[in-house]
């Protein structure tokens, strides 16, 4: 295939992408993609344990109680194709290390990563919080997730720090990056 032919490939599919708040009818969605997503990217990070016990209703029971408390500053939006949503943000009011706000969340349907969805989700985000006078965020990464890791990086994370904190019934190392001058 040719350059010319992936470039016109790839434009269209991120020309089919709508990105928008959620709504509530959209929590179900988000939490089987939250799920989804954990369970492939954390599996030999967390336990299988963990994974494997009904971590969709746990995610289920997160999304009910936090998607209704999502208010002022804070917002979630997803990505959305052909009505189906394929990835979700969540931006919390957390402001931390000099950082403006927290990316909570950000995950993208695992059979669809390497297309450009997560890009689209952060530029959505920077525009989102520079609207809103705000000119940084930060989120944090587990240690090891090495696709995230490199993902984040690409896109301009630069890690500060690493700290280890109890997740899903095992002490894991996490790494924070942070972005400290949004261009949308």
């Amino acid at each position: 295939m040719t350059i010319i032919k992936a470039l016109k490939i790839q434009t269209w599919i991120m020309s089919s992408i709508t990105i928008r708040d959620a709504r509530p009818e959209d929590m179900d969605n988000i939490a089987m993609l939250h799920a989804n997503s954990w369970i492939i990217a954390y599996r030999g990070l967390l336990s299988d344990q963990y994974l494997d016990n009904d971590l969709q209703g746990g995610r289920k029971k997160y999304w009910a109680q936090t998607l209704p408390t999502i208010k002022g500053k804070e917002f979630v939006l997803v990505a959305e194709r052909d009505q189906e949503i394929i990835g979700f943000v969540a931006v919390l009011d957390k402001p931390e290390a000099g950082c403006d706000a927290l990316v909570d969340n950000l995950h993208v349907r695992p059979d669809l990563k390497g297309q450009g969805i997560g890009g689209l989700l952060l530029k959505a985000v920077a525009k989102r919080l520079i609207e809103t006078g705000r000119k940084s965020y930060y989120l944090t990464v587990l240690v090891g997730n090495t696709s995230a890791e490199k993902f984040y990086l690409a896109k301009g994370g630069v890690p500060r720090d690493i700290s280890t904190r109890e997740f899903g019934g095992k002490e894991v190392q996490i790494t924070k990056f942070v972005w400290e001058r949004l261009t949308d």
